[in-house]
């Protein structure tokens, strides 16, 4: 704990899929669906630097990612904000770590 309501975790894990194809799921509102929630606004292309998406678990309680930065198809950072004040700031590095795989890290 880095200090008092602060959390800091790293979890990584090696994806049987290219770095273009965890970056496309990553950044095409149209392939979101593995996150299990409803995208309530999104724009119609793959995100970018600026825009917000909105998510909808249920009526009312509504998770956003403000993209801060984009390095195709290596690094996203986003400010995710959750229900109840919850508010994590999350890079996504995508790393090639063989043929057809790649090392997916949020740090």
């Amino acid at each position: 704990m880095a200090d008092s309501g602060t959390v800091e975790t790293c979890p990584t894990d090696i994806v049987r899929a290219s770095p273009q194809r965890v970056w496309d799921l990553l950044t095409d509102p149209a392939q979101l669906g593995w996150l299990g929630v409803r995208v309530v606004q999104a724009p119609a292309r793959r995100i970018a630097v600026g825009d917000r998406l909105v998510f909808g678990p249920a009526p009312g309680l509504r998770l956003s990612w403000d993209v801060l930065s984009a390095e195709p198809p290596r690094t996203l950072e986003l400010d995710v904000r959750v229900p109840f004040g919850i508010r994590n700031h999350e890079i996504v590095i995508v790393s090639p770590v063989g043929s057809g795989s790649c090392r997916v890290t949020f740090t």
